[in-house]
């Protein structure tokens, strides 16, 4: 992410809502009754896309808008759709993780929509993030691509991005590439190879299978020195559309077509 700041360190707090002692028993009564709803909620904000069991997060989650279930949906052609948007005087965005951890591999996601031309708040996010599995702190085991303007705070409409298997002082990436993208087109390739030694990132306009490299609009390789710059552990992987600082000035929306996880072959020891 921009500037060093991870995922954790965007995260909306929540407020709080512990009941007054002279209602606690009714108020216990009430939080009994939510419970029961919450559980069967949370059931359902789980959905199967592309292969994975994912979890759409409902609540606190990066920016300024939480999460709802219902800006996340799956269509009769099997896009998903992410959004944020305004309900009366309510701003909310989209954010799901796979259930399972993914490894070393190529991820893959086909994204349709203006992304070079958002509102300059609003965050497209692509990610094996590992804390929110419970690996690693916030500010390790993260990879990004990102499109964003960041709120018009640097010269860049995305970015790549990477954080070591151990925190660093105050969050700070083990790499990142911001930049701008002049001919991005409203179909875009977003791809990551990811190997114990290195990550290579790869954004391409239309559509480009797995194992073709064409219509390259950024491309750029990872090496560190050190093997614990790059995450070692098969991690979840995010897919989130937020508010960054401000909400946007009109409701935003992206599709992404697919996404695709190959695992690196058993025979590649890295």
């Amino acid at each position: 992410m921009l500037c060093g700041l991870t995922y954790n360190q965007v995260m909306t707090a929540l407020p709080d809502r512990r009941p007054a002692m002279d209602i606690l028993i009714p108020a216990a009564m009430t939080f009994l009754v939510m419970l029961a709803f919450t559980t069967s909620s949370n059931a359902q904000t789980q959905t199967v896309w592309q292969g994975h069991s994912w979890k759409i997060t409902n609540g606190g989650m990066a920016g300024v808008a939480p999460g709802s279930p219902g800006n996340v949906s799956v269509d009769s052609n099997g896009y998903l759709h992410l959004s944020i948007k305004k309900d009366g005087e309510t701003w909310t965005a989209a954010e799901l993780f796979t259930v399972d951890g993914l490894g070393f591999g190529t991820f893959q996601w086909l994204v349709e929509g203006k992304v070079w031309e958002m509102d300059p708040v609003t965050v497209l996010g692509l990610f094996p993030y590992g804390p929110v599995h419970g690996i690693g702190k916030d500010a390790t085991n993260e990879i990004d691509i990102e499109f964003s303007q960041w709120n018009n705070t640097c010269a860049c409409n995305a970015d790549f991005t990477v954080y070591p298997t151990v925190a660093r002082d105050h969050g700070k990436s083990s790499y990142e590439l911001n930049f701008k993208v002049d001919q991005g087109t409203t179909l875009t390739t977003a791809r990551m190879v990811w190997s114990s030694s290195s990550i290579v990132f790869t954004l391409m306009s239309g559509d480009q299978p797995i194992g073709t490299t064409a219509n390259v609009l950024k491309t750029a390789t990872y090496t560190p020195s050190e093997a614990a710059d790059i995450p070692q552990q098969p991690i979840p992987v995010g897919i989130n559309l937020w508010a960054f600082k401000a909400v946007p000035a009109t409701n935003q929306s992206v599709i992404i077509r697919s996404f695709q996880y190959v695992p690196r072959a058993a025979t590649n020891h890295d």
